[in-house]
């Protein structure tokens, strides 16, 4: 059974209060006797008598009005909170590649490794330790996938880009692309992505990146180390994002434009061109509208 002091003892910090049995997680509002909860602010309000554990900022109080439930103090509450439903709550992936999956030639699969239904891999696909793939998933020759990956349902990775030149009468021919897709390690590829293999080279999704649902990364791009990139924005060829960066839902971002490390790109922004580090912009086209401390 999860106990209070089990979760306090996981988060390097000290129980306060009685050390209760922890059934189940809910939102502060819904609270219920052995429940884990966390309130963002100290001064959160909560039935006094419902026996519930609650994760909380340092600077919270004990008293009287919350004598019969049990705190946990840390800097970050939401963070914890995280860590601690993905420990003790969040339901884990067996290792196994399901029986109606196509797996090409010349793939090298960790054993730790799960991929669900109907999936398909082409040849020479290269997936880490403890990756998880999700149903529907295609991932094409040559991609490298890293460790403790999380590629989402019907994520497509590694076609063709979208590249053509064009005969004289404008007759559009298409560009063969014969890279690939390297994807780092602790990334996360949400339902629906699709990234382009490179025309050359390869199209590369640094460690600890996070792509939200929908999500369109064109080939020859590079995504830096824990940029997040949020739903349906898409990024053209060519494109290099730095680290850290923050890329809102519905931006696009035109063709070999460079994005600075710690640059936040705001909801629906058409960026064409350059985006200094540490800047935020934002409209369409997108413009400055917060700049680094520096600039």
């Amino acid at each position: 059974m999860l106990m209070a002091t089990d979760i306090a003892r996981f988060l390097s910090t000290e129980l306060v209060g009685s050390d209760y049995p922890v059934e189940s997680v809910a939102a502060l509002n819904k609270a219920t006797t052995h429940s884990l909860v966390f309130a963002k602010s100290a001064k959160f309000q909560l039935d006094p008598y419902c026996h519930c554990v609650i994760i909380c900022p340092l600077e919270s109080t004990w008293g009287k009005e919350n004598m019969s439930c049990s705190l946990i103090k840390v800097n970050n509450p939401r963070l914890a909170f995280a860590k601690v439903l993905t420990q003790f709550f969040e339901k884990k992936s067996n290792a196994g590649i399901s029986a109606n999956a196509i797996i090409g030639q010349g793939c090298q699969i960790d054993s730790t490794v799960f991929i669900g239904n109907h999936c398909v891999l082409g040849d020479n696909v290269s997936i880490g330790p403890r990756s998880i793939i999700n149903h529907n998933v295609v991932i094409a020759d040559n991609t490298v996938i890293g460790s403790d990956c999380y590629i989402k349902s019907g994520a497509i990775l590694g076609e063709d880009g979208f590249g053509f030149d064009f005969e004289e009468d404008k007759t559009p021919i298409r560009v063969p692309h014969l890279g690939n897709v390297v994807i780092g390690n602790y990334v996360e590829i949400g339902a629906n992505n699709t990234i382009a293999r490179a025309t050359l080279g390869s199209t590369i999704i640094s460690d600890y990146v996070k792509c939200d649902d929908q999500v369109h990364i064109a080939h020859n791009c590079s995504i830096g180390e824990a940029t997040i990139i949020t739903a349906q924005a898409e990024i053209s060829g060519s494109v290099n994002v730095g680290k850290h960066c923050w890329i809102g839902p519905n931006a696009a971002i035109m063709q070999k434009v460079s994005i600075g490390d710690h640059a936040t790109i705001g909801i629906g922004s058409i960026v064409l061109r350059t985006v200094k580090a540490g800047t935020t912009v934002f409209g369409n086209p997108a413009k400055v509208i917060k700049r680094a401390a520096s600039s």
